[in-house]
């Protein structure tokens, strides 16, 4: 059985030099139930999607890079909500480094956001989803 997604991105972070930071239970519970609101995603569970409002683009392509698209910023990551690291939100301090982080993880399914709740991006094992709010940043990618 792997590891909770939470221990593996602690230790690829520390080995990258990329600093992240893991918010406490009710902090992230706080954070996930807000993001679940405002954006309402089609699955929370699951192979996760957001549905509605978002657009697609294709994970091979741009699993490992559609974050250098993302500005300079933190941003949240969570994880399915019914798995080990339901309650665990990860900030990256740099959102154009979440591909770099995830590429050199083992595979996992996400949400991710900042932290004013500008957007919503979904990873899942066979597609990006992006809400529309955040669309302008990702012009030069191939949306299905």
């Amino acid at each position: 059985m792997n590891k909770p997604n939470k221990q593996e991105l602690i230790q690829v972070s520390t080995e990258l030099g990329i600093e992240i930071e893991i918010l406490d239970d009710n902090s992230s519970k706080d954070y996930i139930k807000r993001v679940i609101n405002k954006f309402k995603p089609f699955k929370i569970v699951g192979h996760l999607a957001i549905g509605a409002n978002s657009k697609t683009i294709s994970l091979e392509k741009y699993e490992y890079s559609y974050s250098k698209y993302l500005n300079s910023e933190p941003a949240l990551l969570f994880f399915d909500q019914e798995g080990l690291d339901r309650n665990t939100v990860i900030v990256v301090k740099d959102a154009k480094l979440v591909g770099y982080l995830m590429e050199n993880s083992y595979g996992m399914e996400y949400f991710l956001s900042n932290g004013n709740l500008d957007y919503l991006i979904a990873v899942n094992w066979y597609a990006i989803e992006i809400s529309e709010s955040v669309i302008p940043l990702f012009t030069n990618l191939d949306f299905s």
